[in-house]
């Protein structure tokens, strides 16, 4: 993996995190959870790199 892939994978990573963090203080649990499916798409990723 790149120097630059990474970056903009942890980028959109904590974009992810974050997203999920504030709608979840707002009290819209439906929204937290949206990026769900992308973190597990960018888990499963990375894990397919590292083998």
């Amino acid at each position: 993996m790149t120097k630059s892939a990474a970056i903009a994978i942890i980028l959109f990573t904590v974009l992810l995190v974050c997203f999920a963090t504030w709608q979840l203080f707002k009290g819209n649990l439906e929204a937290a959870f949206m990026p769900l499916p992308f973190l597990l798409v960018i888990y499963f990723f990375i894990r397919e790199r590292e083998r």
